[in-house]
């Protein structure tokens, strides 16, 4: 018999899933047909009927016609907002494990709504405020084919269950980096470009910050870039000295928890008899330096690239070494990339891309709740006795290898 109460959430994720693949086969099918639809209805009225279809009636019917209630982090943010609301210091008087002023923006619907569903609301909204800002910052000659794609990003599995289920918020580092890319484009300063870096980090995740260094050596007057950097920055760090002490190293316990999948929990079955759980800071540190310079080689390879070209190689580079490296890294971070992935590349006319893009999105949709579910284990070979196992095991290496592939895809483009 089906455990609905502990597996539930995983079957309807499932099934929302399957649901957004078959739209996505008959957008497909019907590509020239939609395309021409959005010719007459023009950019903006595409994108707004698109966004109302795939986002906003989807949380109506989720959480007002079926009642769902927020789950997980969407817990913890809105608990979060409620002390930011009270205007109250983030570390000092209440807990955050993300940048110093995420808790106060994901209050901002609480003036009017005060429930957890008013924060997943507001990460739709944040979605659609940063897709729209992708489609226009890669836009090309032909405006309908740049709706499809937006059709088929609101389409992927990943963003759908990770924004409108599970109001995540990794989207949020994307849209700085995508605001540089904009900023670039129309001849903003490096000073500017060091602000927008700045506030990425004081908005989003610490993550962020390992993105900075590779700005920086793309940027032509470094001085200004990190003059930008610290205007923005050293006031609120002073602050937050001043009156919270060493409390703003709180995010930093983010990454102390192993998560799956990537390299380590693959790995596990083979090498448990290492104890992973007692180094676990040890390792993130080293995987923090790998990635970095593995990521700093590439950006020194791609030098010659646009800040078009150069800024989503290098961001899926970044943050998908991070998935296969980090010990701490889980099925979720598919939604830091998935709009560039789609964007930023021309890897959207391959056949084979797109079926193996939308395997792993599905599978990476409901693979971290069953995973949560079943204790979150770091699997030995003792335990593929069970089937929930065995399947979920089977669910990570199919997940790990598909960001290899998008990996490979990403270091081997020299021209987008």
């Amino acid at each position: 018999m089906i455990d609905m109460t502990k597996y539930g959430t995983i079957y309807f994720k499932i099934l929302i899933s399957l649901g957004l693949c078959f739209i996505a086969l008959l957008a497909f099918r019907y590509q020239q047909d939609l395309e021409k639809i959005f010719d007459k209805l023009k950019r903006v009225n595409s994108f707004l009927i698109l966004s109302i279809l795939f986002r906003i009636i989807p949380f109506i019917i989720v959480y007002v016609i079926l009642h769902f209630k927020a789950q997980s982090d969407v817990i913890i943010f809105w608990k979060s907002a409620q002390e930011a609301l009270k205007l109250k210091l983030v570390y000092r008087d209440f807990e955050s494990l993300y940048s110093p002023l995420f808790p106060y923006i994901t209050a901002l619907l609480l003036f009017l709504w005060d429930s957890p569903e008013a924060v997943t609301l507001l990460m739709i909204f944040i979605e659609l405020l940063v897709l729209w800002m992708t489609m226009i910052t890669f836009s090309s000659k032909n405006q309908s084919a740049d709706l499809f794609k937006t059709l088929i990003y609101l389409l992927l599995p990943g963003p759908f269950i990770f924004c409108v289920i599970g109001g995540q918020e990794d989207i949020w580092m994307w849209g700085f980096a995508c605001l540089i890319i904009y900023c670039w484009k129309k001849q903003k300063s490096d000073f500017v470009l060091g602000i927008i870096t700045g506030l990425g980090l004081l908005c989003t995740k610490a993550f962020f910050v390992l993105f900075i260094p590779l700005i920086f050596f793309k940027v032509t007057d470094k001085v200004k870039f990190f003059l930008g950097n610290i205007v923005v920055g050293l006031p609120v760090l002073f602050f937050l000295l001043h009156y919270g002490g060493n409390s703003f190293l709180m995010p930093i316990r983010l990454a102390q928890e192993p998560m799956a999948p990537n390299a380590w929990s693959i790995a596990n079955p083979f090498i448990w008899s290492f104890n992973l759980g007692n180094n676990i800071k040890v390792i993130n540190w080293i995987g923090l330096f790998v990635i970095l310079v593995f990521a700093l080689w590439q950006t020194y390879l791609s030098r010659k690239l646009t800040i078009q070209e150069y800024i989503p190689k290098i961001w899926i580079i970044l943050f998908g070494l991070m998935m296969v490296i980090q010990i701490g890294s889980y099925a979720n971070y598919v939604f830091i990339y998935s709009m560039p992935l789609i964007f930023g590349f021309n890897f959207f006319n391959r056949k084979r891309f797109i079926v193996i893009t939308f395997l792993i999105q599905f599978i990476a949709s409901f693979q971290p709740s069953l995973w949560f579910r079943i204790g979150k284990p770091f699997l030995q070979f003792k335990d593929f006795s069970e089937l929930r196992f065995t399947m979920e095991y089977f669910f990570e290496i199919i997940i790990f290898i598909g960001v290899l592939y998008w990996l490979n895809l990403a270091m081997k483009k020299q021209e987008i």
